[in-house]
């Protein structure tokens, strides 16, 4: 039994050792480890030391005469000198160091000697990326030695298409704008060397940001490095020649093209997912028919478009990745057919400024479009043209949502889209536009956590209130919210209303016009007597406010605002004041769930100027519609002190 145990406990211990001579192993990538992998000197040469950790014999050799290491073998851990000779050449020369063991690759260290003409010097001169990448991933590192101080002429950088010649003019004015600023060099600080031996050269890491590749051409850039004092220092090429700047090539591959076609659209799509880092995924092995979140144009659809059938008709992106400063790709100017574009839930979109791009302007079929959770703060310089009155070709948006985005001004967006320019849109979504969920109290400031909070605005006056007011008297707008913002003051009275009708050369008062019998008008008009209270004085109804206070309205007190929004929302904001007649009587009020979307503001929020928010003639939680549409069924469609009485069947009763 002592002999068995004598065998387990051997056994034991050798097993022990295996296992440590492989976590050694392990340890160290490739089995040897040095602390330098490039070396620079003077001229005048020298001695420099490299720290060689290894678990087993290595050796090790200079590629040139003019160095040599010791010890040129060893194990383990050891400590290798090089003895670098002096060079009477006016410019550069380099070896490796070779540190090998048997059946490893070969760590290499390089070494780079200065002649004593002033020289920029890259590691690799000729650089060649991808066509496109993740954020994180479109960055080059370039390894930069040098023995002067020098910048990079950031004015001067000469970009090209290698195809160029090739190209045809057309192509060249379609793309011509992709074909510069792709590069974004490091700042001059991050390139600065400490040359404390004039002799002695330095290195230095330079990190070049670069831009995804949309176009069908290899793109080039040549990135001159130049001398701080170019009259006191003259650089020399590698045959000792006088140059103005050193220059690092940069060789971008070329995009796959996207061609005017079905294959195009679906091309397109894909790359777009891609770029911008998406959860989701497109099925490529499937047909483009059966992809969830896409749908195509069909022969039998209403108001086509020429040429349309099988393309995209609509696609919707979302859970993606664009990060500080990006993009929606341009490729999805390709998707030319279509009519519905929805993209959503930018990863931290509330910390990012995000850019919505000029592309998604070209696009003249497009009638929703939903840009939300994006991070964008403000329009693209071409949006106008989605509205279909600056240019004719456009069919014109119908529904636009921009919740969730980082806009810090209401007017900014009302110059742009309103109903001039956009005659077609029936509803238009502002909510969320808030870059701080926590923020309660205005008085605090316009920013949190260094940041702008968002669509903090105040309606009481100025050009905020004017854009206000300008989407209030948008006839056709059949669904407007402004839920959850930085939206204080208070609601534009009835007579600043009137005021803002008058102005807007609308109707006041709600006219025969507005009303119908046809059920197929109900989208546009108020169908039946449901409504008739609006265009008599014969019945004055009788509004009791919080606090016992009295309202006397007839019905052509109340003033025609949004009369066939179906929607409207501005809950959850910093509001303060009175609820005017133009909502409490609104003849779609109640489906506007005002217990919901008007009346509750910031939860303990205070305004700016320190108070509480809130309405002060509602009470939002027992708001009582009795003067609304009465409190039992109705004979016919008018009850002294009831505005709406039939109404009661739909909201009380349940019967529609």
């Amino acid at each position: 039994m002592k002999y068995v145990y004598k065998i387990m406990t051997g056994l034991a211990l050798f097993a022990g050792l295996a296992s440590s001579c492989k976590d050694d192993d392990a340890s160290i990538p490739g089995g040897i480890a040095v602390d330098k992998e490039e070396i620079t000197v003077g001229p005048e040469g020298g001695t420099e030391r490299i720290t060689v950790n290894s678990y087993k014999n290595w050796v090790a050799g200079a590629s040139r005469p003019w160095i040599a290491v010791s010890p040129a073998n060893g194990s383990g851990t050891a400590e290798c000198r090089l003895a670098i000779d002096s060079t009477l050449e006016n410019t550069a020369r380099t070896s490796q160091i070779r540190f090998a063991l048997e059946g490893q690759e070969s760590k290499l260290i390089t070494v780079t000697q200065f002649g004593f003409g002033k020289q920029i010097i890259a590691k690799e001169p000729d650089v060649d990326i991808e066509s496109s990448a993740a954020y994180n991933k479109r960055l080059f590192e370039a390894v930069i030695s040098s023995n002067v101080n020098f910048l990079i002429d950031k004015e001067h950088i000469d970009y090209s298409f290698a195809e160029e010649e090739t190209m045809t003019n057309e192509d060249k004015a379609e793309f011509g704008a992709d074909r510069t600023g792709w590069i974004t060099p490091p700042k001059d600080t991050d390139l600065k060397l400490n040359l404390d031996r004039k002799a002695r050269p330095r290195t230095v890491k330079a990190k070049f940001r670069w831009e995804m590749n949309t176009t069908p051409y290899t793109r080039i850039a040549k990135i001159r490095f130049v001398p701080q004092n170019p009259d006191e220092d003259q650089l020399v090429d590698d045959n000792g020649n006088p140059i103005e700047a050193f220059i690092l090539t940069v060789t971008q591959k070329a995009a796959p093209k996207i061609e005017d076609n079905r294959s195009g659209d679906s091309l397109a799509i894909i790359t777009i997912n891609e770029k911008i880092q998406s959860m989701m995924s497109f099925d490529t092995s499937e047909n483009m028919q059966n992809w969830d979140n896409v749908t195509l144009w069909e022969a039998t659809d209403k108001d086509i478009p020429e040429g349309a059938v099988g393309r995209v008709r609509s696609v919707k992106f979302s859970l993606f990745n664009l990060q500080e400063g990006e993009m929606l790709p341009k490729e999805v100017r390709y998707l030319k057919y279509l009519e519905s574009f929805d993209i959503q839930s930018n990863s931290n979109n509330q910390i990012r400024i995000v850019a919505l791009g000029e592309e998604i302007c070209e696009l003249k079929y497009l009638k929703s479009l939903s840009v939300s959770a994006y991070g964008m703060n403000e329009l693209p310089e071409n949006f106008i043209k989605l509205g279909g009155k600056a240019d004719k070709s456009y069919r014109g948006l119908e529904k636009l949502d921009l919740s969730g985005n980082n806009f810090p001004s209401l007017a900014a967006i009302t110059e742009v889209v309103n109903e001039e320019n956009f005659p077609n849109l029936h509803a238009l979504s502002l909510v969320g536009n808030r870059r701080s969920d926590s923020y309660s109290d205005l008085s605090q400031g316009r920013t949190h956590n260094g940041r702008e909070l968002g669509l903090y605005i105040d309606i009481s006056a100025g050009a905020e209130k004017e854009a206000f007011l300008q989407l209030l008297t948008w006839d056709k707008l059949r669904s407007l919210r402004f839920s959850y913002n930085f939206i204080e003051g208070t609601l534009p009275t009835d007579e600043e209303v009137d005021t803002a009708l008058e102005r807007a050369n609308k109707p006041k008062r709600y006219q025969d016009d507005d009303f119908s019998d046809n059920k197929e008008e109900y989208k546009d008009k108020l169908v039946g007597d449901t409504c008739i209270w609006l265009k008599t004085n014969d019945n004055e109804v009788t509004f009791t406010e919080t606090g016992g206070t009295t309202l006397q309205v007839k019905g052509q007190d109340v003033p025609r605002v949004l009369p066939k929004a179906r929607s409207f929302s501005i809950n959850l904001n910093f509001l303060t004041g009175p609820v005017p007649k133009w909502i409490l009587f609104h003849p779609y009020f109640v489906e506007w769930d005002p217990m919901t979307l008007l009346f509750n503001q910031q939860e303990n929020g205070k305004n700016s100027a320190g108070f509480k928010v809130g309405f002060n003639n509602v009470d939002a939680v027992k708001f009582d519609f009795e003067y609304y549409y009465g409190k039992e069924k109705p004979e016919d469609a008018k009850v002294n002190g009831v505005a709406y009485p039939l109404y009661y069947y739909r909201y009380v009763a349940g019967v529609n």
